[in-house]
């Protein structure tokens, strides 16, 4: 997984690290890098692709940093995670078309009248 935030000079800062521990509400990572509590920070999540030659989906979000210890930091989301494919990838056209109006929320009919299929996912 990959963070950033800005450092006390308002510079851009990156690190990366793993996940012990995700939830709706934020995440536990694990790096060396020790961000101190209140800290905003972005974060992103590469979740590994079925496909060996495509990238896997990612999660994103942005929160702040509520526990720092020697071992990594936990981060409560202020919105959740965000779900974004990688641009070859089926569910990327899939949700390319939804934001296109090719098919409605309900997932039931597209404007050619097919039954199309919506991916509906929550954390």
């Amino acid at each position: 997984m990959a963070f950033s935030w800005a450092n006390t000079d308002g510079n851009t800062m990156r690190g990366e690290g793993y996940t012990r521990d995700i939830s709706p509400a934020g995440v536990y990572v694990l790096t060396s890098d020790r961000l101190p509590s209140s800290t905003t920070v972005k974060l992103e999540v590469t979740l590994p692709s079925l496909n060996e030659k495509r990238n896997g989906a990612s999660l994103r979000t942005q929160g702040r940093v509520v526990r720092s210890e020697k071992v990594g930091f936990a981060v409560a989301a202020d919105i959740g995670f965000r779900m974004q494919f990688p641009e070859e990838s089926s569910s990327a056209e899939l949700a390319k078309r939804a934001r296109n109006g090719k098919f409605d929320a309900s997932g039931k009919r597209s404007e050619d009248g097919e039954l199309v299929p919506v991916s509906r996912f929550w954390m």
